[in-house]
């Protein structure tokens, strides 16, 4: 989070200037969930919440542990082997505590490998909507403030999202909202609208190893790719790798596509002489002899192969084919000729 930003909002929330709704952007390894636990600290020991330094010492201790009743968490839920049937964000309150409790700097694939989801994809539906408007509706435990906090926003379907923009446009008094997101594109502009948005910047990073293995993924399949024009038995080397990702959760391959993404622009920007990204690949991936290969005659269709994928997965497809299906257009685009030397 900008500093100036962060000052800002702490010293409105002293002040007990609180608003209604709350979006905090950012991604696992910026902490945006433990920022928006830090903002929920904040409104408890702010003018707003109303209590006593007793009450507040109980609310913060109880925070600390995540069951203070009148914070209530919402995240993306499915069935699993435990919970066969209407899953809903109560179901998994003691995962949801015990994983954060850890470490707050959590992504949806260790939120699916916690409660066992697999390859299924999460949603936050109508009836967990339906959840938060009657609870927001009832009377508190302590008899004042309620605060929700609904992690991975975007996961919320197009129902649930219809039903909290009518709550969030009316909210009942002393209820604080806290969304929190890493892709607020992806949310309805009629609930960022309503929202303070507050844009968590990336910190010390965890990631590096994600991306790491990433990179030797994308070499891999790329050489891969490069190899088919001259062996038509080496797309086997595309099937192998198409089976390899296979095997990884549905979160972990939208991801490597986003990860392909970036590739792709920085190789772009690279033979533009635009921006030198090179710095950011480490482990065998070299800018310079790659970014040949990405210019105006292929870029738009790399970016759309990448887009479908995305959407495919999102669509619970069969990840192999649809894997496969790119990996032979992608051995075409990169055998495409610029018009001309960038």
């Amino acid at each position: 989070m900008e500093q100036i930003q962060l000052n800002t909002l702490k010293e409105s929330v002293k002040k007990g200037r609180i608003a209604n709704t709350y979006l905090l952007v950012g991604k696992a390894n910026s902490d945006v969930l433990g920022a928006g636990l830090e903002l929920v600290k904040d409104i408890i020991k702010s003018p707003f919440a109303g209590m006593e330094i007793h009450q507040q010492q109980e609310a913060l201790a109880k925070l600390k542990t995540l069951t203070n009743p009148d914070i209530h968490y919402f995240y993306p839920v499915n069935t699993t082997a435990e919970i066969k049937t209407k899953a809903s964000s109560k179901d998994f309150i003691d995962k949801w505590r015990e994983l954060v409790s850890e470490n707050t700097k959590i992504n949806l694939v260790d939120w699916y490998n916690k409660i066992g989801l697999g390859n299924k994809q999460a949603a936050i539906n109508k009836d967990e909507a339906e959840e938060i408007s009657r609870i927001a509706s009832l009377k508190s435990y302590g008899g004042g403030l309620k605060i929700f906090l609904i992690w991975m926003a975007e996961k919320m379907n197009i129902s649930a999202s219809n039903k909290l923009l009518k709550l969030f446009e009316e909210p009942p008094k002393n209820t604080v909202f806290i969304l929190i997101s890493e892709n607020e594109g992806r949310l309805l502009p009629t609930i960022t609208s309503r929202c303070q948005k507050i844009y968590i910047g990336p910190q010390n990073t965890d990631s590096q190893g994600v991306m790491a293995n990433y990179e030797v993924l994308f070499l891999d399949w790329v050489r891969a790719a490069f190899k088919v024009k001259n062996s038509k038995s080496a797309i086997n080397g595309l099937i192998e790798f198409s089976e390899k990702i296979s095997k990884k959760t549905r979160e972990e391959q939208k991801d490597f596509l986003a990860y392909c993404s970036t590739v792709f622009r920085d190789s772009l920007l690279y033979s533009y002489k635009a921006v030198n990204n090179s710095e950011n690949y480490l482990n065998g991936l070299v800018l310079e002899k790659f970014a040949p290969f990405v210019h105006e005659e292929n870029i738009e269709e790399f970016y759309n192969e990448i887009q479908k994928g995305f959407a495919d997965i999102e669509r619970n497809g069969n990840p192999k084919i649809i894997f496969l299906d790119i990996s032979i257009k992608l051995t075409r685009l990169l055998h495409v000729k610029p018009t001309q030397n960038v």
